[in-house]
């Protein structure tokens, strides 16, 4: 029941605008914003793997970077999970150039995750 797993939402929603709305914008802006510019800038290698898959060595690190930091303020397994959403925003980052697309799907993974996992 989608009301029962937001219902968190109205209790908590200093809470909910820290999880699914400020924490999406600041971690892209300083993940595929700041730090993938930066590494970016410096290397331009990028890795294929088939005709649709390319990532770039600034989508690697700022993974490594961002799966590391999710893991140690986070439980470790929890953390590790952002492996796959993290590489997926990269791509879209090299693709379009701009993070605010990464913004605005971070923002909905982040209500769909605590929709069914919600904050204590």
């Amino acid at each position: 029941d989608l009301t029962a797993s937001l219902s968190w939402v109205a209790l908590q929603w200093p809470m909910f605008f820290v999880l699914c709305v400020a924490s999406p914008i600041l971690e892209e802006y300083v993940f595929r914003g700041m730090l993938y510019e930066f590494i970016d800038a410096r290397c331009r290698k990028v890795w294929f793997f088939g005709d649709y898959l390319s990532i770039s060595f600034a989508n690697a690190t700022t993974t490594v970077l961002f799966v590391i930091t999710h893991m140690v303020t986070r439980e470790p397994m929890v953390g590790a999970l952002v492996l796959v959403p993290s590489l997926y925003l990269g791509l879209l980052r090299h693709r379009y150039g701009s993070i605010g697309v990464c913004m605005l799907i971070h923002a909905f993974w982040n209500i769909g995750w605590f929709s069914l996992f919600p904050p204590a």
